[in-house]
């Protein structure tokens, strides 16, 4: 996307954006630190002047919180690596992305229409015509030659 500086080996560079296995376990495992942390609303509020209870709001929504995702039973939403790495840099105020701030603009919508009782699936496909996170995800997977 325009203005947004993004690499070929992911969203950090930290992992080659095909190394999914490594990704995947990257994700895993930051959103569990995440779950953990009581720091990062705060910084995530004070690096974005997105306001402290919008942003707690956002950490539930992904980190937390157990919807219908049409299985079995409720569940968390599956570790995102980008989502990740997005979080990350909001919480560091360093090098900051558009993207960052699109997901946090697409996450806020999709539990505000969640909440008033619209499905996942068709609260993320009206989050995304709002704010598409995707297609950032999809920009770095292009330019990665994987796809």
């Amino acid at each position: 996307m325009d203005g947004v500086l993004m690499d070929i080996t992911g969203a950090s560079g930290a992992i080659p954006r095909n190394d999914f296995k490594r990704m995947d376990e990257h994700a895993a495992r930051y959103y569990e630190e995440i779950r953990h942390r009581k720091t990062d609303v705060a910084a995530i509020a004070k690096n974005t002047g997105i306001s402290v209870d919008v942003v707690e709001s956002i950490k539930q929504h992904i980190f937390y919180m157990k919807y219908d995702l049409g299985e079995d039973e409720d569940r968390r939403f599956d570790p995102s690596y980008d989502m990740a790495v997005s979080w990350q840099r909001l919480i560091d105020g360093n090098n900051i992305h558009e993207m960052d701030i699109v997901m946090l603009h697409h996450e806020s919508l999709e539990y505000e229409l969640m909440s008033g009782g619209m499905c996942y699936e068709h609260a993320h496909v009206v989050a995304n015509e709002q704010y598409n996170y995707e297609a950032y995800t999809s920009d770095l997977d292009r330019e990665a030659g994987l796809k």
